[in-house]
C-alpha cells in the first residue's frame, strides 16, 4: 500500500510576522464585559490592527476592485451582450436554453446570468457592473484562500495575490459581460478547486474530496475550459512534493495515494464531453471548431506568448488598440516586449537557481498555458486567425497557475523542509533580510504601477462606447409611443449589433429585453403594418413613409388603377433592383378583402381593410411593377399610389 503523504498543518513554532514566516492563528470570541465591567480583551486595539495580514490583504481587495469599477463605471454593453439579452427574452429559463452551445462554448451558468439579467434588470448596465463587481470579489477572495492553503499566512502571499488582483491579462475578461460571464466564475471555480485538490493531495479527507469534485461539476457547467485544468492540478501535485524526489516518483505516489480523486475527475470530465457532445450536435455547433494551419499556429503561438503573456506578467501590455467600439487588444511598441521578455528570463533564472523545484511549478504553468492555447487553437484561430492571440481574455484563467508559481518562487510551501537551494541559502545569509524584502517590494511595485497604467490605457477604449445615448433612447422612446403604434422591423439603423448575428440584428430583436409582454407578443411577427414606426440613427422611433421610387402619374380623373379581372399592376418611375423594400400601398374599397402585393420575386399577404387605407410591407424582390392580386371576388379595390424604397420620416 502506497504511502499517504503527511497532513501540512501550520507549525506552532511559526508565530512572528514576518515575510518569510506564518502569521498567527485567529483566536477565538472573547468575553468584552463580565458582572457590568470592561474585560482586558474589551481594550484590545481595532480588528483592523489586530490582524494586519488580513487587513492588507483587503486593501489590495478594494483597491483592485475600485480600479475595476472605474474601468467599468463609464463603460457599456457591447455587441454579444445585447444578442444574448435578446435571445434570453426568447425562451423561459429551462435546461435546453442554458445548455446551447454558442460559438463553442458550453455555459449553463453564464446563459442562466444572462436570462435573468434580461428578464429582471433589462440594459440596466449599474446592475451589470454590480453583478460583475460582486464575482471578482468571491473569485478573488477564494484566490486567497487558494494561496493561504498553499503557502500559509504570510507576508509575501500578498506579492502573488496583489499581482493576480491587479494583472491586464484579465481586463476584458471581467470588464465586458458577455465574457465576464465565462471567465469571471472560471477564475472563481479554479481557485476553489486547487484549494480543495491540494487539501485531498494534503490530507486524504472525504470532505475534500467531495470540495473538489463539486468545484470541477460548477466549473464545467461554467467553461469547457476548465478541463485543461486537470492535468495541471497532476502536475501542480508533484511540484507539491519533496523536490528531491524523482518527478516520476512523485507522479506514481500523487496518483496511487489519491486515486480516487482522480478516478473522480476522469469520470465526471467523460460525462461533461458526452452532454457537450450532444448538445452540441443538437444545436448545430460543429462548425465552431476547425483545424488551423501550421503557420496560423505558429503565429498564434508567438503572438500569445511574446506580444500578449509575457509583458503581462510584468504589468503590460504599455498600449492597447481599439477593437469594435469598447473593446481593445494588446499593441505594445516592440521595445517593450522585448524588455519585458529579458527581465522575465532574468527573474526566472534566477529563481531556479535559487527555489528548489521551482521548475517543476514552470512546468505545470507551461502545460496549463499549451493546453490553453491548443484550446484556442481549434476552436478560434482557423476562423478568426492568429491576430486574436492579442485578446488578452483568452489567457485571462492562467492567472491562477501563475500566482501560485511567483508564490512557490518567493516562498515556501506550507510546513516544506529545505525549500532553498545552497546559493539561496547562502545569499538569505550574506545580504540582509530587509534588502531582499525592499528588492521585492520594489519589483512588485514597478509591475503594480504598469499595471495601472495598461488599465487606464485599457479604458480609454472601454469608455469610448458610443451607443449608451443610442439604447437609453431607445428605451425612453418605446415608453412614448402611441398604442396603436407598430414597429417597423427592419436591420438596425446603427452597427451595435452587426450582421454577424444575423437575425439578432434586426429592430424587433434587439428591442425584445424592453417591452413588455403584450408588445413583444406582436413585435417581429407582424406581416402588414397600417402604423408603422421606424429606429432612426438616434434611437427614436419615428412615424414611417417610404422614400424611394413611386408609382408614375395617373390619368386625371381616375382613382388610380382599378383591380379588375383579379389583379392591379402599378409601373414604377424607376426600376427597383432586387434587395429588401419597404413597399406601401394607398388604397380604396368597399370591402375589407385579402389581398396579394408583389415585387417581382417577393410576395406577401395581406388584409385590406374597408375604405381609404395604406399598408406597408417588407419585401425582397425588385422590378419596375407592383402587382395586387388575390383580392376576394366582388370586391371593388382601386390602389391610389405606391412607393418602394426604406423607411424615412414622415413629414
Amino acid at each position: 500500500m502506497s504511502e499517504s503523504p503527511p497532513a501540512l498543518t501550520p507549525s506552532p513554532a511559526l508565530v512572528a510576522i514576518g515575510p518569510d514566516t506564518e502569521a498567527p492563528p485567529r483566536r477565538g470570541r472573547r468575553e468584552l464585559v463580565r458582572d457590568g465591567r470592561p474585560t482586558e480583551a474589551a481594550d484590545r486595539d481595532h480588528w483592523l490592527v489586530r490582524n494586519p495580514l488580513r487587513t492588507a490583504m483587503l486593501l489590495v481587495l478594494l483597491l483592485s476592485l475600485a480600479v475595476r469599477f472605474n474601468v467599468m463605471r463609464d463603460g457599456y454593453f457591447i455587441t454579444d451582450d445585447f444578442m444574448l439579452q435578446s435571445r434570453a427574452m426568447e425562451s423561459p429559463l429551462t435546461w435546453s436554453h442554458v445548455s446551447r452551445v454558442h460559438t463553442g462554448h458550453f455555459e449553463p451558468l453564464g446563459f442562466t446570468v444572462m436570462w435573468l439579467l434580461a428578464h429582471l434588470a433589462p440594459w440596466n448596465w449599474g446592475v451589470a457592473v454590480a453583478l460583475l463587481i460582486t464575482g471578482m470579489a468571491i473569485a478573488y477572495l477564494l484566490a486567497w484562500r487558494m494561496l493561504v492553503e498553499l503557502f500559509g499566512r504570510r507576508w509575501l502571499t500578498l506579492v502573488p495575490f496583489t499581482w493576480l488582483a491587479l494583472t491586464p491579462l484579465t481586463l476584458s475578461a471581467t470588464t465586458w459581460l458577455s465574457a465576464a460571464i465565462l471567465w469571471t466564475p472560471t477564475l472563481a471555480v479554479l481557485a476553489g478547486l486547487t484549494t480543495s485538490t491540494v487539501q485531498h493531495l494534503r490530507t486524504g479527507s472525504a470532505r475534500s474530496l467531495v470540495g473538489a469534485l463539486a468545484w470541477l461539476v460548477v466549473g464545467l457547467l461554467t467553461f469547457e475550459k476548465i478541463l485543461i485544468a486537470l492535468p495541471w492540478l497532476l502536475l501542480l501535485g508533484v511540484a507539491l512534493r519533496p523536490a528531491r524526489e524523482p518527478a516520476l516518483t512523485g507522479l506514481r505516489h500523487v496518483v496511487r495515494a489519491r486515486w480516487r480523486l482522480w478516478a473522480g475527475f476522469a469520470g465526471t470530465a467523460v460525462v461533461y464531453v458526452i452532454v457537450y457532445l450532444a448538445s452540441s450536435a443538437r444545436d448545430g455547433a460543429s462548425p465552431s471548431l476547425g483545424r488551423p494551419t501550421v503557420s496560423q499556429v505558429w503565429d498564434f503561438t508567438y503572438l500569445s506568448l511574446f506580444r500578449t503573456l509575457i509583458p503581462a506578467l510584468l504589468g503590460g501590455p504599455w498600449t492597447w488598440q481599439g477593437v469594435g467600439y469598447g473593446g481593445a487588444m494588446v499593441d505594445s511598441p516592440r521595445w517593450f516586449d522585448w524588455l519585458t521578455l529579458m527581465a522575465l528570463v532574468i527573474l526566472t533564472v534566477l529563481g531556479l537557481v535559487v527555489r528548489r523545484g521551482l521548475g517543476r511549478q514552470l512546468v505545470a504553468v507551461a502545460t496549463y498555458v499549451g493546453c490553453s492555447l491548443a484550446m484556442l487553437a481549434i476552436g478560434r484561430v482557423a476562423f478568426g486567425g492568429s491576430i486574436l492571440a492579442l485578446e488578452a481574455r483568452y489567457l485571462a484563467d492562467a492567472v491562477v497557475p501563475i500566482a501560485i508559481a511567483l508564490g512557490a518562487a518567493l516562498m515556501p510551501y506550507r510546513d516544506e523542509a529545505a525549500p532553498w537551494l545552497p546559493l539561496g541559502t547562502s545569499l538569505g545569509k550574506s545580504l540582509p533580510g530587509r534588502s531582499l524584502h525592499l528588492a521585492v517590494g520594489a519589483v512588485a511595485a514597478a509591475v503594480g504601477m504598469l499595471s495601472i497604467h495598461a488599465t487606464n490605457g485599457y479604458a480609454t477604449f472601454s469608455t469610448a462606447n458610443p451607443y449608451r445615448p443610442f439604447v437609453e433612447q431607445v428605451r425612453a422612446s418605446l415608453h412614448s409611443l402611441p398604442a396603436d403604434a407598430q414597429i417597423y422591423d427592419t436591420n438596425l439603423p446603427v452597427p451595435i449589433v452587426g450582421p454577424i448575428f444575423e437575425e439578432y440584428d434586426l429592430v424587433s430583436r434587439f428591442v425584445a429585453p424592453a417591452l413588455t409582454t403584450e408588445q413583444r407578443a406582436s413585435v417581429g411577427h407582424l406581416t402588414q403594418y397600417s402604423k408603422p414606426y421606424f429606429l432612426d440613427t438616434t434611437g427614436r422611433f419615428q412615424s414611417m413613409r417610404v422614400e424611394g421610387t413611386s408609382n408614375v402619374a395617373k390619368f386625371p380623373g381616375v382613382c388610380g388603377w382599378l383591380v379588375e379581372e383579379g389583379q392591379a399592376v402599378v409601373p414604377l418611375q424607376s426600376e427597383a433592383f432586387p434587395w429588401g423594400w419597404a413597399v406601401r400601398v394607398g388604397y380604396l374599397s368597399d370591402r375589407a378583402t385579402p389581398a396579394r402585393i408583389t415585387l417581382g420575386t417577393g410576395s406577401r399577404e395581406v388584409q385590406l381593410d374597408k375604405g381609404l387605407g395604406e399598408v406597408f410591407v417588407p419585401l425582397t424582390g425588385g422590378g419596375r411593377t407592383v402587382a395586387i392580386t388575390g383580392v376576394a371576388p366582388g370586391a371593388s379595390v382601386c390602389i391610389g399610389d405606391v412607393q418602394v424604397g426604406k423607411p424615412a420620416l414622415k413629414q
